[in-house]
């Protein structure tokens, strides 16, 4: 797992729509895993929801944007 294989650094995951990215999300967070931050991005998530994936997480924590491939050409995050 990347995790154990890896720095620090955010990972940033491209799926077709908001179904797939909330069955991803929801697995992720099935796993329990407390060093990680998990941001679900989508155009139909409110501003204020979507603004923490530009914050970099505190040391030893490990930010998962989990995003529709539109987003691979409108935003750019600096850790990712």
């Amino acid at each position: 797992m990347i995790d154990k294989k890896e720095g620090d650094g955010a990972v940033l995951i491209f799926l077709p729509g908001w179904e797939d990215i909330s069955k991803v999300v929801d697995n992720l967070k099935s796993l329990g895993c407390s060093h990680w931050l998990l941001y679900p991005l989508h155009g139909s998530l409110p501003t204020s929801q979507q603004r923490g994936i530009f914050d970099r997480p505190p040391p030893g924590i490990r930010k998962i944007v989990v995003a529709t491939n539109i987003a691979e050409s409108s935003i750019t995050i600096d850790d990712v």
